[in-house]
């Protein structure tokens, strides 16, 4: 998910909201129902500049915030744009909060291609099952292949392309998503691998709830190891991907550029609007 607003939005750092909410220092926003949702703003990027804060997050699903995760987002961070990267059957299974988001775009940018990749988490528990059973001979292997595929799959490639269109063109203004955009913008790998890793601080209470769930059905022992793995932000899965980038393209400069179409004006365009020379601004 990316969110933009006005450039003159800019809410202080580490100060809690009226109720309490507080900003961790990996940009976390501490939500009833959304547990992974962070702000990126504050990453140095390029030329010694910071990504602005308030002006792009991250999160999971929005098929879990309760009415007051969604009055925050609105009303804290002035929410005007969600970028959906699920697949449609994940879309269709566990819808965004449309009405709960009055006034806000969505915009759909499936990177995860169904067919190509074979492996999703859409389907109930009948389709979890299915996913866990796929990669239990040796679950991270398979989530190197997938993030393998899905940077060099075209399909997928396009979601990318369509993900950059739509941060770049809202008016007002996740995983390899958030990687992608955080290299464009000049962060470094190690403020990208950080950022990429802090994902596994707030999934882990989920991670919970579906082992819990599987062992409700007596599935649970051998399948747990598989749940944990690929419900984990590990830097094996990332650095499958720069490898398969850097193999067919040379780098992750000539993939942004030839494969996703992030050409220099696009680049300096979002930089313009994304960066500023204020870590607090």
């Amino acid at each position: 998910m990316v969110d933009t607003v006005p450039d003159d939005f800019s809410p202080s750092l580490g100060i809690a909201d009226a109720e309490g909410l507080e900003k961790e220092s990996d940009g976390h926003i501490e939500l009833e129902g959304l547990p992974n949702t962070r702000d990126i703003g504050g990453i140095r990027a390029a030329d010694g500049r910071y990504v602005k804060h308030a002006r792009l997050l991250r999160s999971g699903a929005l098929a879990g915030a309760t009415e007051r995760d969604l009055e925050v987002l609105l009303d804290d961070f002035d929410v005007r744009t969600v970028i959906d990267l699920r697949t449609e059957e994940e879309r269709r299974e566990k819808p965004d909060p449309e009405d709960g988001l009055e006034g806000v775009r969505f915009d759909d940018a499936p990177v995860l291609n169904t067919s190509t990749l074979g492996v999703t988490r859409e389907g109930g528990i009948k389709g979890a099952l299915k996913m866990l059973r796929a990669v239990q001979d040796d679950p991270a292997q398979i989530m190197m292949d997938i993030y393998e595929r899905m940077v060099l799959d075209e399909a997928s490639q396009r979601g990318f392309a369509s993900f950059f269109d739509d941060v770049l063109d809202t008016p007002d203004g996740a995983g390899l998503a958030a990687m992608l955009l955080l290299h464009v913008l000049g962060a470094s790998h190690e403020d990208i691998l950080r950022d990429y890793e802090a994902t596994n601080r707030y999934v882990a209470s989920r991670t919970e709830d579906i082992m819990d769930a599987l062992a409700t059905y007596h599935l649970a022992g051998k399948l747990d190891k598989s749940i944990q793995v690929i419900n984990a932000a590990d830097p094996r899965f990332l650095q499958a991907a720069l490898d398969a980038i850097d193999r067919e393209f040379g780098g992750l400069d000539a993939y942004v550029e030839k494969a996703l179409g992030i050409i220099d004006e696009k680049r300096d365009a979002l930089r313009a609007r994304y960066l500023t020379d204020d870590p607090r601004g």
